[in-house]
């Protein structure tokens, strides 16, 4: 029996007549699925997470989790008495259906969107009821995060996770407020930062409904619920004696609002190209008086700071991201020592990222019988751009040499088995996975465009090819492949200097002067 549910509660009535319950999905869904079963005392009940099939590069994500990971295949004696609960995204869940049809599940319950969105409202609500939020006693500074997502593979959100952590070190108190459920909340956690949720809606909206007046509306309507948004955060500034609000993005605006009311400094954290990610600012003429009005601008990177026109650019700060490989230091290694080349590409499936271009220049190194490469493409996407891509590895015959991982929050895996990473979007707004492959020792070879200039000497740290030329790209690889002392040499080049330069003392201190600066003005205003 297949079945939906409309509300949590006839989902915990079903699981409490149940005998077994099996998750079917390791992610994000099905972690917050495991946390409401024991929430209401039933975890005994669950045998474990199910997946199709068990991937070794997950298996440090795997060791995360509470409960152990089974493939779905090896659960089949539990086909009577277990529910099984499909926790992942709806577009996978006629393929997971017929999955489970085959392997005769009797009972199994599809956790659709509207589901999905009333168990991470019970939760959020569960969550604010049992947990007080407060700062730390006796801090002279105390800062709000803003944050946009909550996701442990966000760059974005890392990177706020590990400045705030560093400023903690140094005696500033901290706390992020989140906007909805998510998986980055583990890395709050495991810092001891406070955080708490208030739901809202970010500003950002897809350029491709940009002329659907019927969905700008709809956007529009749900823009209005911030009212809600900001009435509470107000209320917590004012409580909590904030000093100020750092807004992490620039999708998140709301609490510069709030910031507005109470008469507290705010900063902004510009730290992307929004519109190369498909998105753009919703009423941008009122949008750019928002982030004029703020009391400092951090950006990460000198073109994400020329990209800015609004009066008073110029004072923005460029402050690179610091990433540290935390626990793990950086160690010499050799690249380009075994008979077939290990390549690797980490970041969002997106047309902004060039993961054509590159699948293009695999396809001309074949065209010259240049075949003992594998290429890695590690990321999520929507599904019709990755088959979009796989249809072009089909044209070029690589069906052998590339292979699509799926997410991981542990990118150095990746890098640790790689000889050459690739960065190839050509509007990167800063580059953390570059940061992370050079700290990795991989040859770096990214696209002559947006911020990896900044990052990458050509010739000296990496190699730089011209934006949207795959012949070019292709010759790269051959160069690096071909003269593999070289290609060492400048690997290692390249580790020193991310491992000397991206250091979190210099990127927060950069940061506490910014607040200090901030704080002192307003004191003599």
């Amino acid at each position: 029996m297949f079945e939906n549910h409309n509300s949590e509660q006839q989902l915990i009535y079903q699981i409490e007549k149940s005998k077994y319950i099996i998750i079917y999905g390791a992610g994000m869904v099905g972690e917050l699925i495991y946390n409401r079963i024991s929430d209401y005392g039933l975890e005994n009940k669950v045998i474990g997470f199910a997946v199709t099939q068990k991937q070794e590069n997950k298996e440090l994500d795997y060791k995360s989790y509470k409960i152990p990971i089974y493939e779905i295949s090896n659960l089949a004696k539990f086909k009577k008495d277990a529910l099984v609960i499909v926790a992942t995204l709806p577009d996978l869940h006629k393929e997971i259906g017929q999955s489970l049809s085959n392997l005769d599940f009797q009972n199994v319950v599809f956790i659709s969107s509207e589901l999905y969105q009333n168990i991470c409202q019970n939760y959020i609500s569960d969550f604010k009821k049992q947990h007080i939020f407060s700062f730390e006693e006796n801090a002279k500074i105390r800062v709000l995060f803003m944050a946009s997502d909550n996701s442990k593979v966000s760059g974005a959100f890392r990177c706020m996770v590990e400045l705030c952590a560093m400023l903690r070190e140094r005696g500033i108190a901290v706390a992020v407020i989140l906007p909805h459920y998510g998986s980055g909340v583990c890395l709050l956690s495991q810092k001891n930062i406070p955080y708490t949720y208030i739901e809202s809606k970010d500003w950002g909206y897809k350029i491709s409904q940009n002329h659907n007046l019927l969905e700008k509306l709809k956007f529009f309507i749900a823009l209005q619920s911030n009212q809600k948004a900001k009435r509470e955060l107000i209320k917590l500034i004012r409580e909590c004696s904030v000093s100020l609000v750092h807004c992490n993005t620039t999708y998140t605006y709301i609490g510069a609002v709030a910031a507005q009311a109470c008469g507290i400094p705010y900063i902004w954290h510009l730290r992307e190209n929004m519109e190369n990610q498909g998105y753009r600012i919703f009423d941008e003429k009122n949008a750019m008086k928002l982030i004029q009005g703020a009391d400092g601008w951090i950006a990460v990177s000198n073109y994400i700071k020329n990209l800015m026109t609004f009066k008073g650019s110029e004072a923005i700060q460029v402050v690179y991201d610091a990433v540290e490989r935390e626990g793990c230091p950086v160690h010499s290694r050799e690249i380009l020592e075994r008979k077939t080349v290990q390549m690797v590409i980490v970041g969002a499936i997106t047309p902004f990222k060039g993961q054509k271009e590159l699948i293009k220049a695999c396809g001309l190194l074949r065209k010259r019988n240049i075949t003992n490469f594998c290429l890695q493409i590690v990321g999520k996407g929507e599904r019709s751009f990755i088959e979009e891509l796989q249809k072009e590895i089909e044209q070029y015959h690589l069906e052998e040499n590339v292979v699509f991982t799926g997410v991981s929050s542990n990118v150095y895996y990746f890098f640790e088995k790689s000889d050459i990473a690739f960065t190839c979007g050509a509007k990167e707004a800063y580059g953390r996975v570059t940061i992370e492959a050079l700290l990795s020792g991989c040859l770096v070879i990214g696209v002559h465009a947006g911020a990896t200039p900044e990052l990458i000497q050509d010739g000296k740290t990496g190699y730089l090819y011209k934006a949207g030329n795959s012949e070019e790209l292709a010759e790269k690889i051959v160069e690096a492949v071909t003269a593999p002392e070289l290609s060492r040499r400048i690997a290692k080049a390249g580790q020193e200097f991310a491992n000397k330069t991206y250091l979190k003392e210099n990127n927060v201190r950069e940061i506490m002067d910014i607040y200090e600066n901030v704080l002192h003005r307003k004191r003599s205003s």
